[in-house]
């Protein structure tokens, strides 16, 4: 990979949004001896997703320098890239990250003095949990018990997270024996914002995030993408970078829209069992979709007219069941790990379920401000038919949506492939089918 791509003005300044320039990358052996092998990457890809705490990549090496003999590299190495671009107003954008060298594989010689192989690298926090067991007493609020986690046995530095310490309900237990990453998980799974879910992840651009999907979709809309048919400007032009930076290249979906699923995974309706072993008492809870419910847009899911047997699909709250079992005199000053599900577990499942409901996969070109865990606006052009020169916007398409995950592709250009997810539509079901009629 050329240390500057072609698209790059003067050899410094941006002139499309997917220059950029791979500042660094040196290697750290386990001596603590360092190489710059800048020159060896042929390309790299670095994925970010709001289900992982930790970044993942994979760097392509183009090697006739016999690094791995010479370095002795056998995976466990250090990798800092540096990636920057500086744009035409001056300003200037960047990433810095230290990976782990967590496998090597796809050898291949091309020739007696050419190989190819891949470097796959996670965050050093992931590498790190790999070390370690905690089993240990644990008296706190999950917020605050995984930022602890993060700062005294990952030892990450505070300034990279950004963890909302805000969850309600003090738990108290022993830790059960996990690895920190998976003990985060654990945590997180009792993690409620207002009936809401949290997640934790990483993001190449701003470091560990613990946020709620409440404070997620509450969050202003970053940009709004149009994918539209080509535009006609001048390029280099600030007006053409602009509409370059906004415009979708591709857009496709699996769709995987199904009633059937989300009926019996407890989307628009579920009831919660409950026993407390200590005062030998049983109870049910139900919890129906709602179109007060909190939502991306301004319409939900459900069109007029869904039944099952002359009910309609939030009244069947037999459709999916979850138990617990309570012990509210284990603990003192706090309450046990499953007691925050007692009232929010159905509403944070029935939003993880219906989040989803339709994903977009689209590419853009790269944008170092874009993170997963934003909101943004897509607005998809409707197709005409032949003499029609009025176009629309897709109602089904469009609207906002959450930025799910993000795979960073750099090669001869900077692009990234976002998966897109939305729990609701810019227009009502029933009104949308009557427009397409």
């Amino acid at each position: 990979m050329s240390n500057t791509n072609s698209k790059l003005a003067n050899g410094s300044d941006a002139i499309i949004p997917s220059s950029y320039e791979l500042q660094e990358a040196v290697l750290t052996c386990s001596n603590g001896t360092e190489y710059s092998i800048g020159d060896l990457i042929a390309s790299l890809s670095i994925e970010e997703s709001l289900y992982s705490g930790s970044l993942q990549g994979e760097v392509s090496i183009l090697d006739a320098a016999q690094l791995l003999e010479k370095v002795k590299c056998v995976s466990g190495e250090g990798l800092h890239l540096v990636l920057k671009r500086r744009l035409q107003d001056g300003q200037q954008d960047k990433y810095s990250h230290k990976f782990r060298i967590a496998e090597i594989h796809s050898y291949a010689k091309l020739s007696p003095g050419t190989a190819t192989y891949v470097f796959r690298v996670v965050s050093e926090h992931a590498y790190i949990s790999q070390s370690k067991t905690i089993s240990k007493p644990f008296n706190n609020v999950p917020g605050q018990l995984i930022k602890n986690i993060c700062t005294d046995e990952l030892s990450i530095d505070e300034k990279n997270l950004s963890i909302n310490t805000e969850t309600k309900q003090t738990i108290v237990g022993v830790y059960p024996r996990m690895r920190p990453m998976y003990l985060i998980n654990w945590l997180v799974r009792r993690s409620y914002d207002n009936g809401t879910p949290f997640f934790f992840y990483e993001t190449l651009g701003d470091g560990i995030h613990f946020n709620s999907y409440e404070n997620i979709v509450n969050k202003e809309s970053y940009r709004e993408y149009k994918y539209a048919p080509n535009i006609n400007t001048i390029v280099g032009s600030e007006e053409n970078n602009k509409l370059l930076a906004r415009k979708v290249l591709t857009l496709s979906s699996e769709f995987n829209m199904s009633q059937y699923m989300n009926i019996g995974a407890g989307a628009y309706s579920s009831t919660l069992h409950t026993i407390d072993i200590a005062t030998k008492s049983y109870e049910t809870h139900s919890h129906s979709y709602s179109d007060k419910d909190l939502r991306l847009n301004a319409n939900g899911v459900l069109p007029k007219g869904s039944q099952i047997q002359e009910r309609v699909l939030n009244e069947h709250s037999d459709s999916t069941n979850f138990y617990i079992s309570l012990n509210s005199q284990a603990v003192s000053g706090g309450s046990s790990y499953h007691a925050p599900a007692n009232t929010e577990i159905l509403s944070a499942n029935a939003y993880i379920q219906n989040m989803d409901t339709l994903e977009l996969n689209v590419e853009i070109y790269g944008d170092f401000n874009l993170s997963v865990g934003m909101t943004i606006d897509i607005n998809v052009v409707k197709s005409v038919e032949a003499g029609d020169d009025k176009r629309g916007k897709d109602l089904f398409l469009s609207g906002k949506y959450i930025v799910s995950s993000i795979l960073h592709d750099f090669k001869d250009e900077y692009r990234m492939k976002l998966l897109l997810v939305k729990d609701s539509f810019i227009e009502s079901l029933d009104n949308i089918q009557k427009r397409d009629i």
